[in-house]
């Protein structure tokens, strides 16, 4: 048991998590070229209704007695040979969060081989941190408003009715920026007492 604990505390894990940084940019890369390569061969889509579709009870099968379609949900309808106009709304709902994870992981990496290599509380790192967070956070409600407003002109290509479709609001994405700026402040402050010390030795 011992010698676990020891093992598991001699590990290094900076190392492991840029290598872990660097698979998930691989991943995201992958993605990337998939994604592009569905919107240039222009595969089906799925459009999200709130409004404007009535999906009749006894046209769902399945479900068991006492049970029934939520009327206030979305209604999900796939678009066989999707228009460029629809290819490019349905993109950008999901492009600008795809843009915000890539540019953390980039930021990420970043720190971390920093920390590796030389100081951890270097003030580059605390920019970096800083900038993070504050693009995370106004990043976050930009791309929510931008899901919104692509999601709204999407549904008008696919139904007769005034449309209504919705994005969850992204309190995760703004949490994860306010914590990324006290991660910053915290190694700021730290530079801070390295620097105090440094001038009482």
């Amino acid at each position: 048991m011992r010698w676990i604990l020891t093992r598991w505390r001699r590990r290094d894990y900076l190392t492991e998590l840029q290598s872990l940084l660097y698979a998930a940019l691989g991943v995201s890369a992958v993605v990337a070229v998939i994604n592009v390569w569905a919107m240039v061969t222009r595969e089906p889509i799925t459009v999200a209704v709130g409004a404007g579709v009535t999906v009749r009870p006894d046209a769902v099968t399945g479900l068991l007695p006492g049970v029934r379609l939520d009327p206030g949900s979305d209604v999900q309808v796939l678009v066989d040979h999707p228009s460029a106009g629809q290819v490019a709304w349905h993109a950008a709902q999901s492009l600008p969060w795809f843009v915000l994870a890539v540019f953390t992981l980039v930021m990420l990496l970043l720190v971390v081989r920093a920390a590796r290599r030389g100081d951890p509380f270097a003030a580059a790192n605390v920019r970096r941190l800083r900038l993070v967070g504050w693009v995370l956070f106004l990043g976050s409600l930009l791309a929510f408003y931008a899901e919104l407003w692509a999601g709204l002109a999407l549904s008008t290509t696919v139904v007769a009715d005034p449309p209504n479709t919705g994005a969850d609001v992204p309190l995760v994405w703004c949490f994860c920026g306010f914590g990324f700026l006290a991660l910053a402040e915290i190694i700021n402050r730290g530079r801070a007492l390295q620097a105090e010390l440094a001038e009482v030795i």
